[in-house]
């Protein structure tokens, strides 16, 4: 469900109205919005074939795929072979950057590891080649990660759908991020009986066009081994409210904040649940197709090396010594550090971290 952000038109009267009150945040819903046709029924019959190989692929059919292979059917590869891609890119990275943790503790850390994922929507991904209708192509996407993160043992995730800024751009556009949405509606809901994932949808308002057709597919799960957040229509504005407040508290602590080919997160920021999070960057966008399953266990290897690069370092940092501060001041200020890591001969992926001692580009 990734849709590219907007930005918002402010509405100077409503700043006007009461200075020690916050900013009112309009929302305005798509006048007449509806699904011409049920959103099944929208698909071609190739996309129809994919879809239904996608996700019952996930009951880990006996076929593997290699590492750096996409499966010809569109297959979710099974969780096994996650782990060994995993442990793989692991083991490198460890390696290369002379790291203390093997790939079981590596997996071990994953269980508590929150990645929120902000994709990068369907325009600046449009040269990648069309293997599907890219609208379905960019849901799919989401898929893929929370079944990647489910697979490695992690118990949580938040991920982008869309903000409600992108309603600046007008009706015709908001009806084809609406369109894409509603397409993947159907499939995560599938994943997530079959697999027992518990959705959650944070931000959507009262009266949103897709209100009933998210309402009818989703359902609830007592003690669900994953738990999916999905920001919906999301402005930051709207946790000023009491029922955004509440809203806000069902989320977890975010640990890393991924975002695909922009350097900001803006529009994505989620108060509170995010003072300790570290950043990844991924220049690669943010459509299926685009990725191979090892390629996804590369980007959650790079998550947790963010998060262990960076703990201590936010809001609690404390230096070890004198010596210390010295031995940063000498590697980031006058060394300019910054290291690059190859983890196979023709990458596919980059992705940029930060350190208290300089940048790291992983390329995958």
């Amino acid at each position: 469900m990734p849709l590219e952000e907007g930005v918002p038109t402010p509405d100077p009267e409503k700043r006007k109205a009461d200075p020690k009150e916050p900013p009112a945040f309009s929302l305005e819903l798509e006048p007449g919005f509806e699904l011409t046709l049920p959103i099944e029924n929208e698909l071609t019959p190739l996309d129809e074939m994919l879809l239904q190989s996608l996700v019952e692929s996930a009951d880990y059919a006996k076929k593997k795929a290699k590492p750096g292979e996409l499966l010809h059917d569109y297959s979710l590869s099974p969780p096994e072979a996650i782990v060994d891609a995993f442990r793989t890119i692991w083991d490198k990275l460890a390696l290369e950057l002379s790291l203390n943790l093997s790939s079981a503790e590596a997996l071990k850390e994953l269980r508590d590891l929150v990645i929120y994922d902000i994709p990068d929507g369907t325009r600046s991904t449009l040269t990648v080649p069309p293997m599907m209708d890219v609208d379905l192509d960019a849901g799919m996407f989401c898929l893929a990660l929370v079944h990647t993160l489910k697979s490695l043992g992690s118990r949580r995730a938040v991920l982008m759908t869309h903000t409600a800024y992108n309603r600046s751009r007008g009706p015709e556009d908001t009806r084809r991020i609406l369109n894409v949405v509603a397409k993947a509606v159907e499939p995560v809901a599938q994943y997530a009986r079959r697999h027992r994932i518990r959705l959650h949808l944070i931000g959507q308002t009262a009266g949103y066009e897709l209100g009933d057709l998210l309402t009818k597919n989703l359902e609830d799960f007592d003690n669900a081994p994953f738990d999916a957040h999905f920001l919906v229509d999301y402005a930051e504005e709207l946790f000023l409210s009491p029922e955004g407040q509440q809203a806000l508290a069902t989320l977890p602590n975010i640990d890393v904040c991924v975002r695909h080919t922009k350097l900001q997160v803006s529009g994505g920021w989620v108060p509170t649940k995010m003072l300790k999070c570290s950043y990844v960057y991924s220049q690669n966008g943010s459509l299926f197709s685009n990725w191979t399953f090892d390629e996804y266990a590369a980007l959650v290897a790079v998550c947790l090396l963010s998060k262990k690069l960076m703990s201590g370092e936010i809001l609690n940092k404390a230096y070890l010594d004198i010596d210390d501060v010295k031995r940063r001041y000498q590697m980031r200020e006058l060394s300019l550090f910054q290291k690059s890591v190859r983890l196979r001969e023709e990458p596919r992926k980059l992705f940029v971290v930060g350190s208290p001692i300089g940048l790291y580009q992983i390329y995958y």
